[in-house]
């Protein structure tokens, strides 16, 4: 791994910005009663106690929220936190119990560490689209105009007083059965169009695995005095292209 650096309070405001979702594995230690005020006015009491937890931070267009899970029963009690999207978490903290709606503050830390592999390169699959021009006979519009031809035929026999027979379905041949009189029958017209059809493919590309390792530690605080800890760790990796190429 190389190119290990901290990140700064700027760069820790932003990791919630989005629609991110940030979970970690921790301990939460609860020294006092703890009462957590939830939606439509009910509360969730967690007695003292170490218990095993997690915590999951994540963010919309109007809020952050904190969903801890904590293994004091089976199943896990489970609690939400919210707050505005404007307050940030960054390196230190400090919700207060107004923000949170709560009767206490949380603060703590967050330390973060962000860490790249190698550059890495391989081929990988991928799907792409290729134009298909697909035609179909108009037969509609060729049984009008067969349809026609034999009306005329017909209009042109009764002139000339000449006996025409009874035809079903009749069929027309290539060429006019009057020569000079009308043209040859025209062949079906197609009707052509374009379309995108998707095929598999392969494409090279050239990567390096970011990772990101945070560590938690956040105080449950009223009136001054320390409710109870959480204390969490989080590692996320993605892959960051440098380099792909076309698909085929």
């Amino acid at each position: 791994m190389k190119n290990v650096k901290n990140i700064g309070v700027a760069a820790m405001a932003l990791f919630l910005a989005g629609c991110d979702e940030i979970k970690f594995n921790g301990t939460m230690n609860v020294l006092e009663q703890i009462t957590f005020s939830q939606s439509q006015g009910q509360t969730v009491v967690v007695a003292p106690g170490q218990f095993s937890a997690k915590a999951t931070l994540s963010a919309n267009n109007s809020k952050k929220k904190i969903k801890l899970e904590i293994k004091n029963a089976d199943p896990a009690t489970e609690v939400k936190l919210e707050f505005s999207k404007d307050i940030a978490i960054g390196e230190t903290f400090n919700i207060t119990a107004a923000q949170m709606k709560q009767n206490f503050d949380l603060a703590g830390t967050m330390a973060t560490k962000v860490a790249r592999s190698e550059e890495r390169s391989t081929y990988e699959s991928c799907t792409y689209q290729y134009p298909q021009t697909v035609c179909r006979s108009n037969k509609a519009a060729d049984q009008n105009v067969s349809e026609d031809l034999v009306a005329k035929v017909s209009e042109f026999a009764a002139v000339e007083a000449v006996e025409v027979p009874a035809m079903v379905n009749p069929v027309l041949a290539d060429k006019a059965p009057y020569p000079g009189q009308f043209g040859p029958v025209p062949p079906h017209t197609p009707t052509c169009y374009t379309q995108w059809v998707s095929r598999p493919g392969t494409r090279y590309v050239r990567y390096f695995i970011e990772t990101t390792d945070r560590d938690i530690d956040a105080g449950f605080v009223q009136n001054g005095k320390t409710l109870g800890s959480f204390k969490g760790h989080s590692t996320q990796n993605e892959t960051v292209y440098t380099y792909q190429s076309d698909c085929h």
